[in-house]
Parts: structure tokens; C-alpha cells; sequence
């Protein structure tokens, strides 16, 4: 059993990642927001340095978020649910795949589809591993889960014996519920999350209110969790804007 810090312990994967994250991997498919916690951690440091020590309170929470992002990534590729996804569009990379929301009672499939550019050498069709963790609603009494964020094997290792384990761990029927799916969505193919199956599953058992939770989320596709690269460049600039005042002081 593991213990994660920022991954429920009470909720299991049926078929877990199991998959070591590499750094230098994540980093090549998110220069931008591995770049700007460093930035942050520097910066930070710099203030302290050259400004004033009571900076140091800086220094303390850029290694807070360095350590929380880094373990987040960690037990995401561990913990979360390895699927199997299709790349369904190039020029952007769009990559679906199928989960269920079911929080262990009842059948609540969907298709996610997410925008994945640093995903190269890819052709329509294609297939990829991918691990997900599972987001639950504020409503305790929710009989499902109201999102999921898939992300490619690829951007956690290089490893080609872990990614063909990952594959081979995906039946076929998964693969075929998936295409078949994918063939009632409206095309061109857009970023979103999508309720699937309703005639032959538990969503026909909810009412309007629960439905309508779930689809909200595709009309905010895009702007899923918080924006870490902003956080950290107005952070950086406030910083700068203190030590240049500094010369009116």
C-alpha cells in the first residue's frame, strides 16, 4: 500500500501507472512550468540575498510548490489509472481517451480529449498509454467523479519495455468502446470532456442537476486547475518591482 501525500490513499486504481517519473522527461514536454518554478526558486533566493532576509518567506514557499509539484507528478504515474488513448487530431495533438467516473458503484463512461503539442512523431489513429487521476466534486453525495486529466506514459519516461508493459494491459474491448465512441462525437474534434453511452448506462439513473455538473466542464475546457506559470511570473515581478523601488525609497 502506498502512502501519498497529494493522492487520495483511500481511493485505488484498478490498473495503477506503476510508472517511475523521470524529471528530465517531464521537463522536455513543460520547459515553461518546470522553468518558472525554478525561476521562482532563484528569484526568491536573490531577494533574500539582495533585497532583505525578510524575503526568506519566499524562499520557504517556492520550495513548497517545487516539492508538491515534483510529488504530484510522482503519484500521478504511480498511483493513477493507466488507459489506453487514440490521437485524434494533429496541428494541435489531440489525444482521446475513454474512462468511467465511478466512484465503485454504477456506470458512468466518458470520453476525455486533451491538447498534448510537445507530443511529437504522432499520426491520427496512433495509440498511447496514458495515466489519469480522478477529481471529485465538492458534493460529497455525488455518485461519480466530475473529471479526470489523462496524461501521455511518454512525458513520465522513455523507458520502451514501461510503455509496451502499459500497452499490453489494455484489453481489446477497451479499445474498441473507445472507437466506438468516438464515432458519435461531433467532428472536428474539440478539447473537452464528454458524457458517452448514456442509453446503456448509470448516467440515465441522474438527475438534470447531477448531468449538468459534468457537462459544465466542457464548456470550461481549457482552463482546468490553476494556472502555475501564471502564479509564478507575477510573483517573480513583484519581487522586481520591490527591489526597484528601492531607488525612489
Amino acid at each position: 500500500m502506498k502512502n501519498n501525500f497529494t493522492v487520495d490513499n483511500n481511493t485505488f486504481a484498478s490498473n495503477p501507472g506503476n510508472a517511475k517519473l523521470d524529471k528530465w522527461v517531464w521537463f522536455r514536454h513543460h520547459k515553461i512550468a518546470v522553468g518558472s518554478l525554478v525561476l521562482l526558486l532563484v528569484c526568491s533566493i536573490l531577494a533574500t540575498v539582495v533585497i532583505d532576509t525578510v524575503y526568506l518567506f519566499v524562499i520557504v514557499v517556492a520550495v513548497i510548490i517545487n516539492l508538491y509539484y515534483w510529488t504530484n507528478k510522482k503519484e500521478h504515474f504511480l498511483s493513477g489509472h493507466s488507459n489506453g488513448g487514440i490521437v485524434v487530431g494533429t496541428h494541435p495533438t489531440l489525444v482521446a481517451v475513454n474512462g468511467d467516473l465511478s466512484k465503485g458503484y454504477g456506470y458512468f463512461p466518458v470520453i476525455k480529449i486533451t491538447k498534448r503539442n510537445s507530443l511529437k512523431n504522432v499520426r491520427i489513429g496512433d495509440r498511447i498509454p496514458t495515466v489519469a487521476l480522478y477529481t471529485a466534486s465538492s458534493d460529497e453525495f455525488l455518485s461519480h467523479w466530475i473529471n479526470f486529466n489523462p496524461i501521455p506514459l511518454s512525458y513520465a519516461t522513455d523507458d520502451p519495455k514501461v510503455i509496451e508493459l502499459a500497452m499490453q494491459s489494455y484489453p481489446n474491448e477497451q479499445w474498441e468502446q473507445l472507437e466506438k465512441h468516438l464515432l458519435k462525437l461531433e467532428k472536428p474534434y474539440k478539447v473537452g470532456l464528454y458524457q458517452v453511452g448514456k442509453e446503456d448506462s448509470s448516467w440515465n439513473e441522474l438527475s438534470n442537476d447531477s448531468i449538468n455538473v459534468l457537462d459544465s466542464l466542457v464548456l470550461e475546457q481549457g482552463h482546468e486547475g490553476i494556472n502555475l506559470t501564471k502564479i509564478v511570473i507575477s510573483v517573480v515581478v513583484f519581487l522586481a518591482v520591490l527591489k526597484a523601488l528601492e531607488f525612489f525609497v
